[in-house]
């Protein structure tokens, strides 16, 4: 009886360590990531939790074999590691940026695995050499610990509107999934965002060893190479992108995402014009063109599968590893991280690298340009938005993984060569099925690759220096080929914006709209304009919650690559209606 005992306390101590890692941290980190995910909290609960059963049985086990000084002792470690979870998970939680595939520089950060390490090992020596004395406190404060988080769990699914508990997937079932791949025998539009592809990286890619094999897929179009992008971040560009208008902080960030996306966009425009809309993208950015009016809406999940087990295996996997990642100390974390290869969503797919989104697009690419057909009665609009150029730089032009690469300019060449012949390949796929000739096709990135203009003189301004990379990051690509339209690819030099993009795209198709911006085919385009570019800060303001930092903008007059057209423009403060102006440095 005595022994059985000790195994339930046992148990119940290794269920606090492991159910703050597995349930209330994990919920923490989807509450906070729901965008990130398209399956339900509890769905990727149920996944692992018989591993977290297990696991628990397991560790109860020595409650029945040791003696009462080692149990004690195993008690007070337990306790320990439970406290410390939810202290590391909670209070000591460091920010490593975005976890997006790039690495993570954890000497740059020593300090913290100096404070976190001091603090475990503290707790723990506690724990083995004085359980006598600290056993009990250490015990009580795991129940505590637990009895918090599971008041705090409540508070959070509650609050969450039931979001978090049933939540609609945004994606498409399998079944649903044939017309991602299926064109118009009419009219189509074909509006491929790739992130990160900067100008002149295009432009490389041209006059490098593939470059002839894709300029003859690009028959017709054009290449607008002063094109300026708004903002050196997707996460603004995709409302400037699809409805011309730009945010300067006046309200908060989300507030204007939303409302902009549920007001007119291009998409919409295109719906009311009888088009059908699909848009494909990575899950977190697909719950964001998700707002958008739109026919279909498909995940590009990593790996690329539209089958619904293997998309919640692969999710659970992924909150997993974030939930140990964030409990775990400073330089155990780079155990877990792997270099973004991780631990358990390494072996929730058959090649450890293939979580990257980069791979992921290609993928889909690859099975767009195999299984595109012609069939659909109305008129198509497709918007695909893929991972081509930005970081992390881990492929080659083959599509083999080459590890973590430096951000240069012959690595991302090499990065984003794989990609743009994929899309190469869907546009010959289209000639094949005749359908390229009646389609508008738009080719286009958001902003930059991080990799320095090359020749750009800098420019000192009162406000902030223009240097060769804030001007990288404002050179998003952007080509174009209207329907009908034949010959060899054409340059152009009119002072395009990414604002140009829906007016664009309205005054070819001829739809009713009043979109902000040029039409880059229009005589407008080629007239003198100022063109705008903002600079801030990445990730929300911990002063002005909502918001962003301060938004430097800046005018631009004429030849973007020359420093000295670059003039300062309004400081857009967090909740200000106003701006404060600042005369330009001409």
């Amino acid at each position: 009886m005595v022994r059985l005992s000790n195994v339930g306390i046992t148990a119940a101590l290794a269920a606090i360590l492991l159910l703050t890692v597995a349930v209330f941290v994990s919920l923490t980190i989807y509450s906070g990531n729901v965008s990130e995910f398209s399956i339900a909290w509890p769905w990727l609960l149920v996944t692992y939790l018989p591993y977290v059963t297990i696991a628990v049985l397991a560790l109860a086990l020595p409650g029945a074999f040791l003696g009462k000084d080692a149990l004690s002792r195993y008690w007070a470690v337990l306790a320990a590691l439970g406290c410390l979870a939810w202290l590391q998970g909670n209070i000591l939680v460091w920010n490593y940026g975005a976890l997006d595939g790039r690495s993570i520089a954890w000497t740059a950060g020593a300090w913290r695995g100096v404070l976190d390490a001091a603090i475990w090992i503290g707790v723990l020596t506690v724990a083995v050499r004085f359980y006598t004395r600290f056993g009990r406190t250490l015990v009580m404060c795991a129940i505590a610990v637990f009895a918090m988080q599971t008041v705090g769990a409540a508070l959070t699914l509650v609050s969450g509107n039931g979001e978090l508990l049933v939540r609609e997937d945004v994606f498409a079932e399998p079944e649903n999934t044939a017309s991602i791949f299926e064109l118009s025998d009419k009219a189509n539009v074909v509006h491929i965002v790739m992130d990160g592809f900067q100008t002149d990286i295009f432009r490389n890619i041209l006059d490098g060893e593939h470059g002839d094999s894709i300029i003859d897929e690009l028959r017709g179009f054009t290449l607008f190479e002063q094109n300026l992008g708004a903002y050196p971040y997707t996460q603004l560009t995709i409302p400037a992108l699809l409805t011309g208008k730009l945010y300067r902080n006046e309200v908060p960030m989300d507030d204007f995402v939303e409302a902009a996306l549920r007001g007119d966009t291009i998409l919409g425009a295109a719906l009311d014009a009888g088009y059908e809309v699909d848009i494909a993208a990575p899950i977190g950015i697909g719950n964001v063109y998700s707002a958008a009016r739109h026919t279909n809406l498909y995940g590009i999940t990593p790996g690329f599968s539209f089958n619904r087990d293997d998309i919640v295996a692969l999710e659970s996997a992924k909150l997993a590893d974030l939930a140990l990642f964030r409990v775990v100390p400073h330089f155990v974390k780079a155990l877990v991280h792997r270099d973004e290869l991780w631990i358990f969503q390494a072996r929730a797919r058959s090649e450890e690298y293939l979580h990257i989104q980069y791979f992921s697009d290609v993928a889909f690419l690859n099975q767009m340009a195999e299984n595109l057909s012609v069939g659909r009665s109305s008129p198509v609009y497709k918007l695909i938005h893929v991972m081509l150029a930005h970081k992390p730089t881990v492929g080659t032009a083959s599509c083999k993984y080459a590890g973590r690469q430096p951000t240069t300019r012959e690595t991302v060449v090499e990065h984003a060569t794989c990609g743009l012949l994929r899309v190469a390949a869907i546009l010959r796929k289209m000639k094949e099925l005749g359908a390229y000739d009646n389609s508008l096709i738009v080719l286009m990135a958001d902003h930059g690759a991080w990799v320095p203009i090359d020749g750009f003189q800098g420019h000192e301004t009162s406000a902030a220096e223009i240097t060769a990379m804030t001007v990288a990051m404002a050179s998003p690509m952007l080509a174009a080929k209207p329907p009908a339209a034949t010959g060899a690819l054409q340059v152009s030099g009119k002072p395009t914006s990414i604002i140009d993009v829906p007016a664009t795209i309205a005054n070819i198709l001829g739809v009713d709209s009043s979109f902000p911006g040029n039409p880059a085919f229009g005589a407008l385009a080629g007239e003198e304009r100022d063109r705008f570019h903002a600079l801030y800060g990445f990730g929300n303001n911990p002063d002005a919650p909502g918001y962003l930092f301060p938004m430097q903008e800046f005018r631009v007059s004429g030849d973007s690559h020359d420093a000295s057209n670059w003039h300062i423009g309004s400081l857009h403060l967090p909740g200000s209606r106003g701006s404060s102006s600042q005369s330009a440095n001409r």
